[in-house]
């Protein structure tokens, strides 16, 4: 069996130059100029660390430093396009601050994010970015109490006063509808999942409240409140009931739940937008590549990301501040297509 090849450590890079550890440690960790090392000298040290292919001990720079620069994220579903690109630009944005961060997806299950949480926190996580699921607040609550530093997006929970980022739920549903009522529509449904969040509830609110505005009557057979599940089968029961009861327009409050229920109108023989009238949140590529293009209510994933690490590292890296708890609610842009025209 082939020896595995010795790593070089600081004491092989200071034992080349005739320089003490310390000076290399300082150099590797961005300190020349506060330390006041030459920077003929600090040229020397990275250019040997480079040939020699020199790695940090990550082990041992944790245990100096008590921190191991990861973050952990749990988000509620990975199959979902907002929440695959959300976790993608955290991911982006907590490398400026040179974090990594390890993923989960708790499948909107609490067991599974408690578990989740669990392992998270036995491999010495630094901080979580969260996307709790229905019935998480015994956990929110508990990370409270251990001091552990978190920041929740897409999510607030009543009772637990955390740093969120979420974005105007009400305010986003309620122009959404407003622009199908303009369109001429009166008879519009709405398509829901998860409404026990009050993300989610919101959308709602705001759905139903632009059609107070309007004078119209919110018909209940025309709103659906489906459970997190995504499966076909349940989508197109919910949509055969909405278009039985003379829907003319519908708001979708996720993307999945927008693609499969297109799908559906599709199957059932209508036409988009002359038989019914589409909005659907989360603007996705399928919405702009479709043969009738989606309109769509954007959210902000990247500022949102921003916020999310922004928050999250100022926490870790000063413990001892006392840091008043954010909501950040940040504005959505309505993307208007073919579907609502």
């Amino acid at each position: 069996m082939k020896n595995m090849a010795k790593k070089n450590t600081i004491t092989d890079i200071a034992n080349q130059l005739g320089v003490s550890t310390t000076l290399v440690s300082f150099v590797l960790n961005g300190k020349s100029k506060q330390m006041r090392i030459s920077d003929e000298m600090t040229a020397k040290v990275m250019n040997l660390a480079s040939s020699m292919n020199y790695k940090a001990n990550f082990h041992a720079k944790s245990l100096r430093t008590g921190k191991t620069q990861t973050i952990g994220l749990i988000i509620a579903d990975i199959s979902n396009p907002f929440f695959a690109h959300l976790a993608r630009f955290i991911e982006m944005e907590a490398s400026k601050y040179k974090y990594k961060v390890i993923f989960s997806s708790s499948d909107e299950q609490k067991e599974k994010f408690a578990s989740q949480l669990e392992m998270l926190k036995d491999g010495q996580v630094d901080g979580f970015i969260l996307s709790p699921p229905i019935g998480s607040e015994k956990e929110l609550i508990l990370l409270k109490k251990q001091k552990v530093p978190f920041v929740m997006v897409d999510r607030i929970f009543r009772g637990v006063e955390a740093h969120s980022v979420i974005i105007d739920n009400y305010q986003a549903a309620y122009n959404a509808t407003k622009c199908l009522i303009g369109n001429g529509r009166k008879s519009i449904a709405l398509l829901n999942v998860n409404n026990e969040l009050i993300t989610m509830h919101d959308r709602a609110r705001g759905f139903m409240d632009a059609l107070a505005d309007s004078k119209l009557d919110s018909n209940p057979e025309l709103m659906k409140h489906l459970k997190f599940s995504h499966e076909k089968k349940l989508i197109m029961k919910a949509m055969r009931e909405i278009i039985k009861n003379g829907a003319e327009a519908i708001l979708f409050t996720t993307n999945k739940l927008g693609v499969t229920g297109i799908e559906c109108i599709h199957e059932l023989g209508l036409r988009i937008p002359e038989d019914i009238a589409v909005i659907s949140f989360d603007d996705t590529d399928a919405y702009k590549l479709s043969s009738i293009s989606i309109s769509a209510v954007l959210q902000p994933l990247q500022e949102m990301s921003k916020e999310a690490v922004r928050i999250l590292v100022n926490i870790i890296e000063n413990p001892a501040a006392i840091i008043s708890f954010e909501i950040i609610e940040l504005k959505t842009e309505l993307i208007l297509r073919k579907s609502c025209m």
